[in-house]
């Protein structure tokens, strides 16, 4: 049975009113009568209901994330630099690996609404947002934009594409399968697709595309590589996200096939330990450290105009030579 503030109120020996009064700051209160609640509070565990805080005025000093998942270390990197930021401005964090499940994003969004959070960081590629994601509501997106009214953070998806499909075109490399780690519609996987595309079409590279399911199991995505790659036409395949490269590149080794594979995101945990892989590397503690902070402005002065788009510059590691 959860503690109430009535309880509160009968161990401290106080008022409801004056329990109130400290959870609140609002009006003169004694040391000691401050002290007492204070004490109670403690000895009960009792945590000030968030809802009931913000019809105080006061916040639930709490941020929702909501990413696709973290078994991609870009997205585990970016939630820990996000949860460092806010940490340090004073806001819990509530996590959601949505699956790009629209149900599980309509939870969040609901608890947005009710005051529960005070707003949304989302990564997220369903739709769900995007129908009822709107102005009135703190939220910032990752990579996606959901509308122009919501702040969109990301790097130069388009100009990455192009940029790594030049390292591979150096190469000498003449058929080329670029393979995408979700659905080819799905921004920004469809930016990278487009830059790539453009720098092989202009170097008269023969290119075939194709895609992994994202919900699929590793080991569906698994069968489904090695089925793509069992013809071994390919002298290069160029993923849309580090985590399909490393795949790719398990299931070529076991095949004694050496294509040059190529990956996007660059995450610190990537170029630790793959650092071989040639990668885009995206700028993820900066466009982390710049989410928390437009999300704060908007929640602090919601009627501040803020840009719809933020983009960051990329950068590409070395491509060595095909062994």
């Amino acid at each position: 049975m959860s503690v109430t503030i009535r309880d509160v109120a009968r161990e401290a020996g106080v008022s409801v009113a004056t329990v109130s009064r400290v959870i609140n700051s609002k009006g003169y209160l004694s040391p000691a009568a401050i002290t007492k609640v204070q004490l109670a509070m403690e000895k009960l565990n009792y945590q000030p209901n968030a809802a009931a805080r913000r019809l105080q005025g006061k916040s639930s000093a709490t941020i929702g994330v909501i990413l696709p998942s973290l078994d991609n270390p870009l997205y585990s990197e970016l939630f820990e630099h996000i949860e460092d930021e806010l940490s340090g401005r004073h806001y819990q964090t509530l996590l959601c690996t949505s699956k790009n499940n629209s149900e599980k994003e309509e939870e969040y969004f609901k608890l947005l609404k009710s005051n529960q959070v005070d707003g949304i960081i989302t990564g997220s590629h369903s739709d769900f947002l995007i129908e009822h994601g709107n102005a009135s509501y703190p939220i910032v997106s990752f990579d996606r934009q959901i509308s122009k009214e919501i702040p969109t953070v990301k790097s130069d998806n388009l100009a990455g594409g192009r940029a790594i499909a030049g390292k591979v075109v150096e190469r000498g490399v003449k058929n080329v399968l670029i393979l995408s780690g979700s659905k080819e519609d799905f921004y920004p996987i469809n930016d990278r697709v487009t830059g790539m595309m453009a720098v092989f079409n202009q170097a008269g590279v023969d290119v075939t595309t194709s895609s992994l399911e994202f919900e699929s199991s590793i080991a569906l995505k698994k069968l489904l590589v090695g089925q793509l790659i069992v013809s071994r036409d390919y002298d290069a395949i160029c993923c849309t996200d580090d985590v399909t490269a490393i795949l790719v590149k398990t299931c070529a080794d076991t095949m004694n096939y050496h294509p040059l594979i190529s990956g996007y995101d660059g995450s610190t945990f990537i170029r630790t330990f793959f650092p071989e892989l040639p990668t885009v590397q995206q700028p993820i503690k900066e466009m982390a450290e710049l989410m928390v902070e437009l999300l704060i402005e908007r929640i602090k002065s919601p009627k501040t105009r803020l840009n719809s788009d933020y983009t960051f510059p990329v950068k590409t590691n070395r491509v060595h030579k095909k062994a």
